[in-house]
């Protein structure tokens, strides 16, 4: 739902970069988890919070001092699923993007989202193939063509020039020497 940036003020106030559209979110859930992934993130209390400069500052239990909130900058900020309010027929939570199978409209497989975040411009698909190559897909009027979420199968037309900018001029060779992954094109409905 955020990023922490680090303490505001003396009083242990941290500043969150949210990815949440009303930020009540963070009242509504009453406890948010902060750390480096959800595994290893610790819980805290929302006491508090205000918009200060297009962020937000959180009062949050446990956080009394610019010491304390300043050693979360940088941890992700979690809340539970079940906290968050249900979505709109088109609408999806990024969460629910992790591990999906990303394709061109040609075919050819990118990888799976590994990460989504936020700039502040728009969204971006953060694709990872099977070598550990990545792909940047801004999320623009245009680029997904299809988002089956149950089926884990998203595909994008990117820019013209975007995939080879960031060096995807030749797919990956799979590692059993069989085809590359734009045979698996053809498996989703027509458009």
């Amino acid at each position: 739902m955020g990023r922490a940036g680090g303490a505001f003020g003396l009083k242990g106030e941290l500043r969150v970069f949210s990815y949440a559209r009303d930020p009540q979110t963070f009242l509504r859930a009453g406890v948010i988890y902060a750390g480096p992934d959800p595994d290893q993130a610790r819980p805290y209390t929302v006491l508090g919070l205000r918009p200060h400069a297009g962020r937000l500052l959180l009062r949050l239990r446990g956080l009394s001092t610019r010491e304390e909130a300043q050693a979360l900058k940088g941890a992700w900020i979690w809340v539970r699923r079940e906290t968050l309010p249900p979505l709109a027929e088109d609408e999806y939570y990024w969460d629910d993007l992790k591990g999906a199978r990303v394709f061109t409209s040609s075919g050819r497989e990118l990888g799976r989202v590994f990460q989504v975040t936020d700039y502040g411009a728009h969204e971006i698909w953060i694709v990872r193939d099977q070598t550990g190559r990545e792909a940047l897909i801004p999320i623009i009027p245009g680029v997904v063509q299809e988002m089956d979420l149950e089926g884990g199968r998203l595909v994008v037309e990117p820019p013209p020039g975007l995939l080879q900018a960031q060096g995807w001029n030749e797919p990956p060779q799979p590692e059993d020497g069989g085809e590359d992954g734009g045979e698996d094109g053809g498996q989703a409905g027509g458009s």
